[in-house]
């Protein structure tokens, strides 16, 4: 057995100093701060003035030595600029009136709410640490708060107001900085588009409210009378028949209505669809790991093979019973209005997107289809296999069941080419049938090839590189460095939600990705200074 590790992702990058250079400081310094694109058409602040002032902090006092004493925010403050986010934030948040107080600014108020999130912090912890003399100097700082500060009322209001698009608009200006800069994989100067590589995951996330019923849906938070679920399952359920249940249902969650319940089984490759599709009662199985009542958010990430790291996307988010079917199309469609500059060569994602919505608008962009196989029941059946052309992992049949060997892709004709290379004849098992393609004026005997779908019209295993191949494992492994989004939002205290509703927590999702993308960057910075 072979003693050799497989390289870190840090020792990746050192090892490929020429694509971490432009991240080394003093080559990066030239390029900042990043500018977040401003709406010309964006109308002036409905608010006159502001009880702070935010300020760009400016790069004066950053350096090799700061690098390293500075956190993550405090790094992420310097090299983005955030003053134009306050008139997008202000159109959002702030209306005119000439009642109550003189609102704080925008972005001091939200960078405060983005520290929130990269601590994990109540919002009574984050304005302790504001309001302390000492503790608070430098957040005051990097915000702009002076001598006033919110109530945990006002910062609880601001955050209320923050809109899953706006936030996924903030998001996509973060991106857009970056590759403005030339540090995303896709180069604003290259001289051919370049294609991107996409990887697609999804994320259980437990909501705030505990369950109450396993079997709660949307009916349940209709006036009584209401059928009950739980009843027709044959448990013990609810009557409805009491003064609490006269809006809603009392075992329901109300702050989180849109919350569902899923059994996860950790593998989808036998489903059509996502691994977060429920388990029928009777068919659980060993695989089972964890229960749910939550949502399920689905981001793509951009990846950077050179630095073995990777960008998240905005992401969508749903139900916990939201299938990747039921995300991915929107999203990547969304992807691909918004981000002009993503030109998609490839789409990895799990079994979960195993579905015709999903491979088609892969197919549609004009991107290569990684996504990983679902099973059907079909697929057993040898004579059902040998009738439609292909096996169990799409790989083509011959009409006397040999399997056909990959002959490469074409990648103007998008058609992925198989030929028998008369391999019957070299089995010792069969006899040689009786197949004009043996005859000699066929040098590579039967060929065959697919494009969109399988000659029945199928798309479920249709692929262009062939599935299991060493070429597909090798591009399929590159997911591996993407998969990490679950840990870096359960370590931003994102695993089981801390705000109530599908509207607050999309949000709170969105802001972890934005600190992560904006984590991504400091450190790739610390060890390109380091190594320069």
């Amino acid at each position: 057995m072979s003693t050799t590790k497989t390289p870190t992702a840090v020792q990746k990058r050192a090892q490929n100093r020429k694509a971490l250079a432009p991240f080394a400081l003093h080559n990066l310094k030239e390029k900042l701060p990043l500018v977040l694109s401003r709406d010309p058409n964006l109308p002036p602040s409905p608010k006159p003035r502001y009880r702070s002032a935010y300020r760009y902090p400016g790069l004066e006092d950053l350096n090799q030595d700061t690098l390293e004493t500075f956190s993550p925010f405090e790094i992420g403050v310097r090299l983005f600029d955030y003053s134009s986010l306050e008139l997008l934030l202000a159109a959002h948040v702030y209306r005119a009136s000439a009642k109550g107080q003189v609102p704080f600014h925008p972005v001091s108020m939200y960078l405060l709410s983005l520290y929130r999130r990269e601590r994990n912090l109540s919002r009574h912890e984050v304005l302790r640490i504001l309001r302390h003399p000492e503790d608070g100097q430098t957040l005051r700082y990097c915000t702009g708060f002076a001598n006033e500060f919110p109530s945990e009322s006002g910062l609880r209001h601001f955050e209320g107001q923050l809109g899953p698009e706006l936030q996924m608009e903030i998001n996509a200006l973060q991106l857009h900085a970056l590759y403005r800069a030339g540090l995303l994989p896709v180069k604003p100067d290259a001289e051919e588009n370049t294609q991107a590589t996409l990887s697609f995951d999804g994320m259980l996330h437990d909501a705030r409210s505990r369950m109450r019923c396993s079997s709660v849906k949307a009916g349940c938070y209709e006036p009584a009378p209401r059928p009950c679920l739980a009843k027709e399952k044959g448990k013990r359920g609810c009557a409805c028949d009491e003064d609490k249940c006269a809006d809603s249902c009392q075992h329901a969650t109300p702050r989180d209505p849109e919350a569902r319940f899923i059994v996860y089984t950790g593998n989808n490759k036998r489903a059509k669809t996502s691994p977060n599709t429920p388990v029928e009662k009777g068919k659980q199985d060993s695989r089972v790991s964890r229960m749910v009542y939550g949502y399920y958010s689905y981001a793509g990430q951009l990846l950077d093979d050179e630095l073995a790291t990777y960008w998240t996307l905005p992401a969508a988010f749903g139900a916990a019973t939201c299938g990747d079917p039921a995300l991915f199309p929107d999203n990547f469609a969304y992807l691909q209005t918004r981000f002009s500059w993503l030109q998609v060569g490839e789409v990895l994602a799990d079994a979960g997107a195993c579905e015709q919505t999903c491979l088609d608008a892969i197919w549609d962009a004009g991107a290569l289809r990684m996504v990983d196989i679902c099973a059907h029941q079909t697929d057993d059946d040898p004579d059902i296999r040998l009738a439609r052309g292909y096996d169990e992992h799409g790989h083509l049949l011959c009409p006397f069941g040999y399997l056909l060997h990959s002959n490469g892709y074409d990648y103007e004709r998008r058609r992925a080419k198989w030929r028998c290379v008369k391999r019957c004849q070299h089995d010792p098992n069969r006899a040689v049938p009786q197949c004009d393609y043996l005859q000699a004026k066929y040098k590579h005997g039967y060929t065959d090839t697919v494009g969109r779908t399988h000659a029945d019209g199928s798309v479920r295993l249709a692929r262009e590189i062939p599935y299991g191949s060493p070429a597909w494992k090798e591009r399929f492994g590159r997911r591996n460095c993407a998969e990490s989004r679950n840990s870096i939002l359960e370590r931003l205290g994102l695993k089981r939600m801390p705000v109530h509703g599908l509207t607050a927590c999309h949000v709170t999702v969105l802001q972890g990705d934005f600190v992560a993308n904006q984590n991504t960057l400091v450190r790739l910075i610390r060890e390109a200074t380091a190594l320069s």
